[in-house]
């Protein structure tokens, strides 16, 4: 029995059943699959409405944090009952443990050194998951595990060479320019993250500078932060600049 066939035979019992909220439900999602036939100019496959299924969940889910915030709890639970109904047709959720074993070997192969790298994980990642979790739980849990791996690079190092030789992200380390290349990598993905507090530091000392009276403490403080806070943005620009250089003469 095709996913299709699914849905509309329990559309069938809900309505045996009078079981308006379900009924309704099913209905609004076999409405949304054809107009999607429609779109696509072709029966849906059942990975098709899949996707259809999660787009359903996703607005779902919004629409009960909105609820949620404005106070209509009575609304928010429809919602969520209505995500219950809809589930049934998306493959069973990983457990945490299991997708966080998942990930870690996606992590480790994709060669991915830190935070700034997720971009060429999260594609393969989805892949691997293979729809048993959402895109948000599977990027929250590779941002945690980038960090982490990058401590075990440097962990393992000083510990055995052959342990070390075991993780794809450090064969890199074979010789000494792909070495120096890696540190420069790392150190430029440092320099970034010291750029978000000069730059935090520029906003709220511009903020204290255009609140502030020509006389007052306040002024003068706020017209330091903001000159340091321009230096050292500028520091950091040139600091990641010349890092870009080196390692675009060293590859």
């Amino acid at each position: 029995m095709t996913l299709a066939e699914t849905i509309s035979q329990n559309m069938k019992v809900a309505m045996k059943a009078k079981d308006n909220a379900t009924l309704s439900t099913l209905r609004l999602l076999l409405s949304a699959i054809k107009n999607k036939q429609i779109d696509v100019g072709h029966v849906l496959s059942d990975s098709e409405i899949q996707d259809v299924v999660k787009t359903q969940v996703k607005q779902l889910k919004d629409a009960v944090d909105s609820f949620t915030q404005g106070g209509r709890e009575d609304m928010a639970q429809a919602s969520a009952a209505e995500i219950q109904v809809l589930e049934q047709f998306l493959p069973a959720q990983m457990s945490d443990e299991e997708l966080t074993q998942i990930l870690k070997r996606v992590v480790e192969s994709s060669g991915a050194q830190s935070k700034a790298d997720i971009g060429k994980v999260m594609g393969s990642a989805m892949q691997a998951v293979a729809g048993r979790a959402d895109g948000s739980r599977v990027k929250t849990i590779v941002q945690s595990l980038l960090p982490v791996l990058i401590l075990v690079v440097f962990g393992a190092m000083s510990a055995n060479h052959e342990t070390v030789a075991a993780i794809p992200l450090l064969d890199t380390l074979s010789n000494g320019t792909q070495y120096t290349e890696l540190l420069l990598r790392l150190f430029r993905v440092l320099v970034l993250w010291l750029g978000i507090p000069a730059i935090t530091m520029i906003l709220t000392g511009g903020f204290e500078y255009t609140t502030a009276s020509y006389r007052d403490e306040v002024h003068h403080h706020s017209l330091s932060k903001l000159t340091f806070g321009v230096f050292a943005t500028l520091i950091i620009a040139a600091l990641f600049a010349f890092c870009t250089i080196i390692l675009q003469q060293i590859q």
